[in-house]
């Protein structure tokens, strides 16, 4: 289970300063009582947490016309192949197959799965809105899913390469097998009738808005099918609706429906499977033509000219020349990001108070980080997937974050977690589904943006467009700036740390992003977090300068006095920097000696029972932790280029974090290295490498190496990581056929969730240094 999804057991309520959460002393009679008491001093409220969320009135960042929602795309990414379109009644096509008789049945395959037998799967090609070529392998049958749309009509492809071998087996005594695959077509708002020629089906028709009266067709060739079809009316069920239809099969050999006799053939339904069975390697096409439109008999011949445009797009807009070594993996890296894109419609489930309330609705464009493990959106991941989008389709860019933005609530609050559909929820664990409207997540988006108004190419073309973002960045940055607020001026704190659990080694601050990342010990409203700062540093510069280009003249002053003590190198010391230990920490009550009671059952079996402090916590510095956190003012560039603290850094980065296949996110002199939360929790960001701050880490290290007295030993340190994270990742994909969650930092082995193609798939900027 993927931390990141879950909103923890939290008993501490988020609070912020009042005066609309800026920070202010409040003088008393004595300067010992001011000293003492201060944080009591700082009249705490909370904000409204029992009033549900509404949507912001505030303009739309999406623009009316940006594109036509009737248009098909794979926005479905958790299903092994599904197409829609974009606005909340959208048509749906997908495909399931199978395998009989029974000895060979692996089950029926519709949802991308994630076991050791599930099929491999890998889009070699997409564009990310008008096609795709997508390679299965499901133990021996091996196919592809091709697709392209054209106009508001697709056509599809699945074309049979491979299949079992019965000699190859040894097996021969065994029935030969023959191959299930099964198309659906549902519209809820339309009735669909069957197209008769000589008794035989051939085609549907129906008709809707957007589409006018539309026809479907079928057909196979290449090798003999037998074709059986069942229709349906009524209530679509995404999630068990493969299980409704299987009465409809012959359970002996599960080799063709049942005709739905209830329903005559003038009767419109909204739902059709099509079934085809065949032996040999076949070719089965199912195609979907609009009103108007005409798609023509030659697929292959269309396809291949889409294919050809995407790979030549592809190495022209990333300089990379097919006979590079690293061609291939950079060129899945980016189809299968672009592959994994999804549209939903629906509600949040938010808490409110003591009650959870839908939130909506709400219709979210975005990228996945994997598709059999986390098929929807994330908050903080999706600008670090389109770090990578924006370099192929900077408009596609553009409507991600725009459909992101218009998530907001009325104060700025935006789910960092998009759980909108039956479907969508049914890859989370229920506990784990409802939001909290205190949880923030690391505003990446600003990164992303602040790289877009840096491109000259980008600002001469689409600068009206970014300009609309204004209004919601700006209401989320105050949201982030008054939830979050710390202890002191100049301080952030994550909310949502559990500070009474004993269950936890190491109580996790899941909205942070790096879930498990060693904190201080003991939570407290008296902590403050050292990343917290250095995003709020950055996206207070990405506001003042929007601010400016958009003459909000009110707000200058009040953003100008942010960004001045954000990114103050003074604050930045003051308050993280250890003159003993010569690195940035976060501070908080924190324990150098934690551990668990273990209650021992017999000789052999113990049980955790809960922590301990053997040394009372006290309020310091969280200085025997040395990870990613502490790299954050260098890896959003905070550091004076002639500073000692970036040297300092640049040394720890070798000497603390440094393998031969990325930065370890956690130093494995610290405590907490590769160490269990729980009995049930392995580590997750307690030493494995991520590629996410590995590119921000590159970046970083580049920027670096351009001037200063450091930029050698930057240049050296960019040099090398580069070039074995590359190495690692390109090996592990050649081996494995997949890009992975996070990687060994002992055997660069892959490791989590596969295929994981969200941030790992930075891979490919790496590969064409294209850095932000």
């Amino acid at each position: 289970m993927r931390r990141r999804i879950a909103q923890g057991n939290h008993r501490s309520r988020p609070q912020r300063l009042n005066n609309g959460g800026r920070q202010h002393w409040i003088f008393v009679g004595s300067f010992f009582v001011a000293t003492v008491a201060c944080a009591a001093l700082f009249m705490i409220v909370p904000l409204d947490w029992d009033q549900a969320p509404v949507l912001s009135k505030l303009p739309n960042a999406t623009i009316d016309d940006a594109y036509d929602p009737y248009v098909w795309g794979t926005y479905r990414p958790q299903l092994y192949f599904g197409l829609q379109a974009r606005y909340p009644k959208s048509p749906q096509f997908g495909l399931i197959w199978y395998t009989v008789p029974a000895i060979y049945h692996n089950g029926l395959r519709h949802w991308c799965d994630k076991g050791a037998k599930d099929p491999h799967f890998m889009w070699t090609d997409h564009d990310g809105q008008s096609f795709g070529n997508q390679v299965i392998d499901d133990n021996k049958l091996k196919f592809t899913t091709q697709w392209y749309n054209q106009g508001r009509s697709f056509a599809t492809s699945i074309k049979m390469t491979g299949k079992i071998n019965l000699k190859m087996t040894g097996k021969i005594d065994r029935p030969e097998p023959h191959y299930a695959f099964i198309f659906y077509f549902h519209h809820p708002d339309a009735c669909l009738l069957p197209i008769y020629k000589n008794d035989k089906l051939v085609g549907i028709e129906g008709k809707s808005e957007g589409y006018g009266n539309f026809k479907i067709n079928f057909g196979v060739t290449g090798a003999e099918a037998e074709m059986s079809e069942t229709s349906l009316e009524g209530e679509f069920d995404k999630v068990n609706f493969t299980e409704f239809f299987k009465p409809n099969l012959f359970a002996a050999q599960g080799s063709r429906f049942t005709k739905n006799e209830e329903l005559s053939d003038s009767t419109g339904r909204n739902l059709w499977y099509i079934l085809f069975i065949t032996k040999d390697l076949a070719t089965i096409h199912f195609n979907f033509t609009a009103e108007g439109e005409n798609l023509g008999n030659d697929f292959d011949t269309v396809f291949t000219q889409r294919q050809k445009s995407f790979q030549d797009s592809f190495s022209d807009k990333f300089d990379l020349d097919d006979n590079s070594v690293y061609f291939s993996t950079a060129k899945t890296a980016l189809s299968n990001l672009l592959g994994g894109i999804g549209y939903w419609n629906g509600f949040s489930k938010v808490q409110v108070g003591k009650n959870v309330q839908p939130y909506g609705p709400l219709n979210l464009l975005s990228a996945v980080p994997s598709r059999p493990f986390f098929p929807r959106g994330f908050l903080w991941d999706e600008g670090f997937h389109n770090l990578l989008i924006k370099n192929f389709n900077p408009l596609l860019t553009i409507d991600i974050i725009s459909s992101w933005l218009d998530t907001m609530d009325s104060k700025g609050w935006i789910p960092r977690e998009m759980i909108l559909t039956s479907e969508a929820a049914e890859k989370v664990p229920k506990e784990f589904i409802v939001q909290s409207m205190h949880a923030a997540n690391p505003p990446a988006i600003f990164y992303l943006v602040d790289s877009l108004m840096r491109s000259n190419a980008f600002m001469s073309m689409h600068s009206r467009r970014l300009y609309k973002f204004y209004p919601r960045l700006k209401q989320w940055y105050l949201w982030l700036r008054d939830s979050q607020v710390g202890p002191l001026k100049g301080t952030f704190r994550w909310r949502g740390r559990n500070e009474t659990t004993t269950f936890e080694l190491n109580p996790k601050t899941l909205p942070s992003g790096l879930d498990d990342f060693p904190r201080a010990s003991h939570p407290s409203s008296e902590e403050y977090h050292l990343d917290l700062l250095c995003w709020m540093a950055l996206s207070s510069r990405v506001v003042r300068h929007l601010a400016e280009l958009s003459s909000d003249n009110a707000f200058m002053p009040e953003i100008e006095a942010d960004m001045a003590l954000y990114n103050s190198f003074e604050n930045l010391n003051k308050h993280h920097w250890s003159e003993e230990k010569k690195a940035y920490f976060d501070y908080g009550k924190h324990s150098y000696n934690v551990d668990f009671e273990l209650e021992k059952v017999d000789r052999v079996t113990q049980i955790s029972r809960s922590r301990t402090a053997k040394t009372p916590p006290k309020l310091h510095f969280v200085d025997d932790v040395f990870g990613y956190v502490n790299l954050f003012p260098f890896l959003l560039r905070l550091l004076p280029e002639d500073s000692e603290q970036l040297k300092y850094t640049l040394d720890a980065i070798k000497s603390q974090l440094w393998t031969d296949y990325g930065l370890r996110s956690l130093s494995p002199s610290s405590r907490y290295y590769m160490a269990r939360n729980t009995a049930d929790d392995p580590p997750y960001w307690r030493g494995q490498i991520w590629i996410n701050l590995n590119y921000l880490a590159l970046s970083a290290l580049k920027h670096y190496s351009n001037s200063g007295y450091h930029s050698q030993q930057a240049k050296q340190l960019y040099g090398e990581l580069r070039e074995n994270l590359m190495r690692n990742i390109h090996e592990n994909y050649v081996h494995t056929g997949y890009f992975w969650e996070h990687y060994n930092d002992k055997t660069g082995n892959g490791g989590g969730s596969r295929p994981f193609t969200g941030w790992t798939s930075l891979i490919v900027n790496i590969i064409t240094e294209k850095y932000d």
